[in-house]
């Protein structure tokens, strides 16, 4: 007659051996890098650290997108200038920093953070990641004085963005592109695209209140050239009352 066995101990291996299996498994979890590999999270974004590697080819993030890849997304465009809600969401407004961030890096513009683009966000010089895929080289920054000076005398135009006349950020936008820089249309959208510095160089942007009112091009110490107002002309002049500088 065979021995008694009790029936809750009949499966004890295999639950020992599940146990030994589920602990393997959380091990490597813990010790996995972690990638993006899905677009469409819908869980609620927790917040993550602003330098966390993508080692491995990163699926796309794309509008209507939230989670974990949409934070890490939002954090590291504000790492480059940008000022936005890190809540998770890929939103108007992640997109519209995105856009902007593609196209003063020269990265393919698609409004999605694609391989390339996620390379570029990660890496401390986002232009040396991307150069290849154009042949234009922008100028250095202290180049910018001197196409800004090509322009002086030109008039003051409200929405001007030729040279037949400017406007404040026409004026900066205009000179910016001649030097190859993408930067946006208005004073507070470049104030958002750029990044803050507290010392300034030649060339950097000049910003009068948060959000930018005004914005003109730093020259040397004391002095911007500026398209001032309507009446005036565009000339470099001395820098009055609390500015704060960006530089893209």
């Amino acid at each position: 007659m065979g021995s008694y066995k009790p029936r809750h101990l009949k499966h004890e291996p295999s639950l020992v051996s599940n146990l030994v299996s589920k602990r393997g498994l959380a091990v490597a979890a813990a010790t996995a890098t972690v990638v993006p590999v899905i677009a469409t999270e819908s869980a609620s974004a927790a917040p993550v650290s602003a330098a966390a590697p993508v080692t491995a080819r990163a699926a796309n993030v794309s509008y209507g997108a939230s989670g974990y890849y949409v934070t890490l997304l939002q954090q590291r465009l504000n790492v480059h200038g940008s000022r936005l809600v890190v809540d998770g969401r890929f939103g108007p407004a992640t997109y519209s920093q995105l856009v902007a961030f593609q196209k003063r890096y020269r990265a393919v513009v698609t409004g999605t953070a694609t391989d390339q683009t996620w390379r570029a966000l990660l890496s401390p010089n986002p232009y040396r990641t991307s150069r290849s895929t154009t042949t234009t080289r922008p100028v250095a920054t202290s180049g910018i004085v001197s196409i800004a000076k090509q322009y002086t005398g030109v008039p003051y135009v409200w929405g001007g963005t030729t040279p037949s006349g400017f406007d404040c950020s026409g004026f900066t936008q205009y000179v910016y592109r001649k030097a190859g820089k993408y930067i946006p249309r208005t004073a507070s959208a470049q104030q958002a695209a750029v990044r803050r510095v507290s010392t300034p160089a030649a060339g950097d942007l000049i910003f009068s209140g948060f959000p930018a009112y005004h914005v003109s091009i730093y020259v040397s110490p004391g002095y911007e050239i500026a398209a001032s107002r309507p009446g005036t002309t565009i000339r470099v002049k001395p820098i009055y009352g609390y500015k704060t500088y960006g530089r893209a």
